[in-house]
């Protein structure tokens, strides 16, 4: 209760044998303030206002505001609430503090691959080299290839899947249960895209080891091979592919120095780069994000959904993720070979 400056008076008048409402009216305030004071003399035999304990009201201190700040300067990433338990306050005054005060929000991390000193200076060198090829040739002729495992079942997404219930049902069988199995029946999905359309498929079961021969035969003759010949009937392409073991061997260079000359090699292409090829930054997560939250029966079902999230990527899609290559080049030059993403 907020303090009242007629607490004497209204101690006076009730001990004169006054009621509530005519001590209200002589003084002319709320019935509410004098009852509320009658109730303290009742209690504790005068009006005198009861020293709260406790810590104060506010401490949103200029003292605690810097305390923070201190603390966030030594690690960015500290828990809100385990700040507010080390400094003996709420959690809302701390955010209250980071929000308000300090002008702070928070960010999610963002993702990338981890680069060493030597991956950095190795992508600067072989994207500026990049960028001297692609002033000769067209980076719409690029055939850019990669592999990615898909499972029979999506994983869980912690935060989205929910359930409305009652609290009582909140711990009764009603309540479902998100799970996995331990390992999901999976494929090894094989594909490539340029500005102008999508090679097939390849589909590969998990018990086959993808190796020289392997990678040689399925997917370099018996798929590219034939799709290249048809779709650009003769003319110029330049294939792009990772350098795992079965893509570098001697065996697999011969073939591609047969039937895929201009390839972007080893002297050509960084190690570790991911968010330079559309497959990666683009194309799998949005076949990924056309098949989410299905659970599929068999491979067999899953492969069927596959090809349907394929065969619905347009054009346009193609010509917008290749056309953004040179870009993300130039933006981790910009970044010495370091992740760029954040120049985009």
């Amino acid at each position: 209760m907020k303090s009242s400056p007629h607490r004497p008076s209204i101690e006076l008048l009730f001990k004169r044998g006054l009621g509530s409402a005519e001590i209200a009216r002589r003084l002319q305030i709320s019935s509410s303030t004098v009852r509320n004071v009658v109730a303290a003399i009742k209690k504790r035999g005068d009006a005198s206002e009861v020293k709260k304990s406790g810590r104060p009201r506010s401490v949103n201190t200029r003292n605690t505001r810097a305390i923070i700040k201190k603390r966030i300067i030594r690690n960015d990433g500290l828990s809100l609430n385990r700040m507010a338990s080390q400094l003996g306050i709420a959690r809302s005054t701390v955010q209250s503090i980071v929000k308000n005060d300090l002008k702070l929000k928070s960010y999610k991390l963002r993702r990338g691959q981890y680069l060493s000193d030597k991956s950095k200076a190795m992508r600067l060198e072989k994207c500026r080299k990049l960028l001297q090829h692609f002033q000769v040739r067209r980076v719409s002729d690029v055939i850019w290839t990669d592999e990615k495992i898909f499972t029979i079942e999506p994983l869980p997404n912690r935060q989205n899947q929910r359930q409305l219930l009652s609290k009582d049902d909140s711990m009764s069988p009603k309540r479902r249960l998100a799970h996995n199995r331990l390992f999901p029946k999976s494929v090894m999905v094989w594909a490539g895209i340029t500005a102008t359309g999508k090679t097939p498929l390849v589909f590969i079961e998990r018990n086959v080891k993808i190796n020289s021969e392997v990678y040689q035969k399925i997917v370099l003759m018996d798929n590219l091979l034939p799709w290249v010949t048809q779709h650009f009937a003769g003319g110029p392409f330049i294939l792009q592919q990772d350098w795992a073991p079965s893509h570098g061997s001697r065996s697999t260079l011969a073939v591609l120095e047969a039937h895929f000359p201009g390839f972007l090699d080893k002297n050509l292409w960084p190690a570790s780069s991911p968010d330079l090829n559309p497959m990666d930054f683009s194309v799998w997560g949005m076949l990924e994000g056309k098949i989410a939250g299905k659970v599929f029966a068999t491979v067999d079902d899953l492969n069927a959904a596959l090809e349907v999230a394929w065969a619905s990527i347009d054009d346009g899609y193609l010509r917008r993720t290749v056309n953004s290559v040179k870009k993300r080049l130039r933006a981790c030059v910009k970044a010495r070979g370091s992740n760029f993403e954040i120049l985009l």
